[in-house]
């Protein structure tokens, strides 16, 4: 839980000074949006990372926990490409930019991740 704290503080400091940056370049067509995606991907990948988490704690010590496991994952999975659909096809975000953001957060936990198994040995 402690990696999950520590990915969440990186990616605030990390996901909002970019997308401030992000609104002083000129994107071209639909930039305007490129700062507002970076956040919103940012988040996505940060509910997605605790949508994982609280499937993976709910699971502890249950039975057939492999098939709730699959269940779970592909019910969070489906909402993940639902919101990304319903937020391009109302072009309300720039893919670019959302893409960017989730990037971050993965980018993030995997550093974390390897810091903590290198910690571990």
């Amino acid at each position: 839980m402690e990696i999950i704290k520590r990915v969440y503080k990186q990616a605030v400091f990390i996901i909002l000074p970019l997308a401030l940056l992000s609104a002083f370049i000129d994107w071209g067509g639909g930039g305007g949006k490129m700062p507002l995606s970076i956040i919103v991907g940012g988040a996505i990948g940060l509910a997605n990372l605790k949508g994982l988490v609280w499937g993976i704690e709910s699971l502890l010590g249950t039975y057939k926990a492999s098939t709730k496991l699959v269940f779970l994952s592909l019910l969070r999975l489906f909402i993940l490409f639902a919101i990304i659909i319903i937020l391009a096809a109302l072009r309300l975000v720039n893919l670019f930019g959302l893409i960017l953001g989730m990037t971050i957060v993965f980018a993030l936990l995997i550093k974390e991740g390897l810091k903590n198994a290198k910690r571990e040995t």
